[in-house]
């Protein structure tokens, strides 16, 4: 019998959650694990080959992971990826600066690199200039899963291969050709030794009651990913393993899963009319793949930064046509069911998807998981549209962890670095004191502060942030351009068709798009600090330029009434329409100078709003600003308004979006939807509403947070009685009673406008 007849003829798959999770936290509870064995057998190849290329010292580590990794197979779980890297439980998404575990020992030969750049960014950290620790995005990537799904890796060895025949290739690029054919070899025989793994687990009388599932696995573990998918079981674990081999080996973070329903359906439709596949089996499946994040993440920690894992929904497929499928449902079931706090839900929704889509995602709104986002497929295509990317490559954007967009055939950085808009006006304001700060670096500020008037004054201040920016932009890109020697990733290349066209690796440019993207802070305070410069100095003249930043510098302690002043009769981004227009020429202008500087990959920097927990980061490094907030609070979140802005609702939210043109941000740009409601009494069609009307008047991306207040305030109290509380924090949600209780207070605070 042949093996495709002995698959078909299993029994369904049933998912138990209490029996996979107590399975994973066996084998997770136990990492990191020592590995210092395989390090010493890199190490004593390095020595012996000193002069390798780092193509080949980064084929050393998948040769050795093949040979002597650990491989954990959970009986509970019809899928198999686990590999035992020595990587931390909770740091499955970032690698930079280096961590424990096999895929950073190449990164840990260049101590140098990491010390210098390091040194560089704590300076300018330190005095809030700017947050972030890596030099390049370590944790945002998408293994292209649907190259392994459709070819598998024995067909893109074929491609390899026949590539590596050409005549005009230089010896750096056979060499590459030759070590990503190789990375590929070694990703099969990973995938095999699970199929033995499964076969010896299936022959033990102790999992006598799981024969079926491991035999499953064994016989499809031989073929998959090294063969094309067939199945839609078979397309699932094509790409969790190729997620999660890359986690365990590339070097970096692999946030993105995938847009599951659009991959995955036509395999269900084909399944089901074949007989191979019953809807509820095919449901039983998707719960365990969804449950996977969960399972391995220790939730009970802190989450500074989350799992960065996430699903896309929705959207359209490459020729425009709408996905809402059998499999979106599934998904949707899933979370419903089992209310996960990850991976997060990126839900894309256009005005063209039916009304059914729009109220399943509501009904999720209206539970109050708050693991959602949602983006605006009609406004975020055409921004990268007009970057020039193809519009069938757009059509099939993703997003990267927390909100980053990242196209068809894209390779990115978006959230490497995060940038306080606040303290660059800050230069304007008080160049004396930055221009100390950054004359290690030879940059000087000019000041504005002597503008007669506020027109000249704005000029002034936009002109020092094309400059800054400039600058900041050249020296990641020299700082990026270590990529290819510290980390070249062979596997992530081995996954993008144009790396083999161009015989180069991603970390070269090898991708169709390479773009960079500095996150920024505080949007919505610098244009209200603007907005109330213009009104308090230039036109009602209460206050001399040198008394505002003399109340600036004292945190307003002498100047009460002035910060009143600043804080009620100063116009309001998104409150106030005239202040509303004046925000969208600084967005314009912000967009302007964040697009088009060159990276070290050959593409250029692409304008984005995108914040994460930075605005927070920032706030004691931030003096006071001419808002009315004080140091020591939270900056403006994403494109929302400042934080202090009293009158400030959903509708007005929704209708300041109206004036916004947010197709100059290709990145995205985030707001943030607070609700202040008690679970399970809004009706799902409301939230629908909501997200149409964010669709119609031209919103980019929308995060949902559906709280009750005095249950978080009780949750404060009594964290026992409240374990399954999730919080959108920013671009990741965590369990309420895992968060610091600064950051509690935070969250809790920006609901109570």
């Amino acid at each position: 019998m042949r093996v495709r007849e002995v698959l078909d003829q299993m029994s369904a798959y049933k998912f138990d959650k209490a029996r996979f999770f107590a399975e994973c936290e066996a084998v997770y509870k136990t990492y990191p694990t020592d590995v210092s064995a395989m390090e010493d057998i890199l190490n004593r190849r390095l020595a012996a080959q000193p002069d390798a290329s780092s193509m080949r010292k980064k084929v050393w580590v998948y040769e050795v992971a093949a040979a002597h990794a650990a491989v954990h197979i959970f009986p509970a779980s019809p899928f198999y990826a686990e590999l035992d890297t020595g990587r931390e439980r909770n740091s499955i998404t970032t690698s930079f600066p280096p961590q424990p575990g096999l895929h950073c020992w190449l990164m840990k030969q260049y101590p140098a690199f990491t010390e210098s750049f390091l040194s560089w960014r704590e300076h300018y950290e330190a005095h809030g200039v700017l947050n972030g620790c890596m030099f390049m995005d370590a944790s945002h990537h998408y293994a292209n899963c649907e190259t392994v799904v459709e070819k598998g890796f024995a067909g893109i060895q074929a491609e390899t291969r026949a590539r590596l025949k050409a005549s005009d290739l230089s010896a750096h690029e056979r060499d590459f050709l030759t070590c990503m054919d190789e990375v590929c070899e070694q990703v099969c025989r990973i995938a095999d030794r699970f199929a033995q793994q499964a076969a010896r687990m299936a022959a033990l009388p102790e999992y006598a009651g799981d024969e079926q599932n491991l035999r499953r696995i064994a016989q499809t573990a031989c073929r998959i990913p090294r063969q094309p998918a067939q199945t839609f079981y078979e397309a699932l674990c094509a790409i969790w393993f190729t997620r999660e081999i890359c986690n365990a080996l590339d070097g970096f973070g692999f946030a993105v899963i995938g847009h599951i329903d659009r991959l995955l359906g036509p395999f269900y439709t084909r399944d089901v009319k074949a007989g191979r596949l019953t809807p509820e089996e095919a449901q039983e499946m998707v719960d365990c793949f969804v449950s996977m994040t969960d399972a391995r993440w220790d939730l009970s920690q802190e989450l500074p930064g989350g799992t960065n894992a996430d699903l896309v929904i929705g959207g359209c497929d490459r020729d425009g046509s709408i996905v809402c499928n059998d499999v979106t449902t599934m998904v949707i079931n899933s979370f419903r069911k089992y209310r996960f706090a990850n991976p997060k839900l990126q839900c894309r929704i256009s005005a063209r998807h039916p009304a059914a889509y729009f109220k399943q995602v509501g009904e999720l709104a209206a539970l109050g998981l708050n693991v959602l986002s949602v983006f605006n497929d009609d406004v975020i295509i055409r921004a990268n549209e007009a970057q020039g990317k193809k519009p069938e490559d757009c059509r099939l954007y993703l997003a990267g962890g927390c909100q980053e967009i990242l196209v068809d055939h894209e390779v990115n950085s978006r959230a490497y670095t995060y940038l306080n808009l606040v303290q660059m006006l800050n230069g304007s304001l008080f160049p004396e004191r930055w221009n100390e700060v950054f004359a290690r670096d030879g940059f000087r500020f000019e000041s504005a502060c002597e503008a007669e008037d506020f027109e000249t004054f704005y000029r002034i201040v936009m002109r020092n942030y094309q400059r800054e920016i400039d600058f900041l932009a050249a020296r990641y890109s020299k700082f990026g351009s270590n990529w290819k020697t510290i980390n070249p990733s062979l596997l992530l290349s081995a996954t993008h068709p144009s790396c083999i066209r161009k015989a180069k690796d991603v970390s070269e440019g090898g991708a169709e798009y390479n773009t960079d993207s500095f996150a920024v802070s505080g949007t919505g305070t610098v244009i209200d600090s603007l907005l109330a410069i213009r009104q308090a100095v230039y036109l009602d003249k209460i206050v001399t330029m040198d008394g505002l930043r003399r109340a600036l510098q004292e945190n307003f302690e002498n100047d009460e009434l002035l910060r009143q002043y600043l804080l009620h009769k100063a116009p309001k981004f998104c409150r106030d329409s005239e202040a509303t227009a004046f925000g969208a020429r600084v967005m314009r202008d912000f967009a302007a100078r964040l697009s088009g500087q060159p990276n070290s990959r050959g593409g250029r920097f692409e304008a984005s709003l995108f914040a994460f927990y930075s605005y927070s980061w920032f706030k004691d490094a931030t003096c006071a600003t001419a808002d009315g907030r004080k140091r020591g609070t939270p900056l403006s979140r994403g494109v929302n308004p400042s934080e202090s802005t009293a009158g400030v609702d959903i509708a007005a939210l929704l209708d300041a979006q109206r004036q916004l043109d947010y197709t100059q941000f290709p990145g995205g740009a985030v707001i943030y939807m607070d609700i202040p409601l008690t679970t399970g009494g809004i009706a799902p069609e409301v939230f629908a509403s909501v997200m149409r009307l964010f669709c119609e008047n031209g919103g980019s991306i929308m995060d949902f947070n559906v709280v009750d207040v005095p249950t978080l305030l009780d949750a404060q109290k009594h964290p026992e009685n409240h374990k399954n509380i999730v919080f959108r924090v920013c671009g990741y949600s965590a369990l309420f009673h895992s968060l610091p209780r600064q950051m509690q207070d935070e969250v809790i605070a920006r609901t109570q406008r």
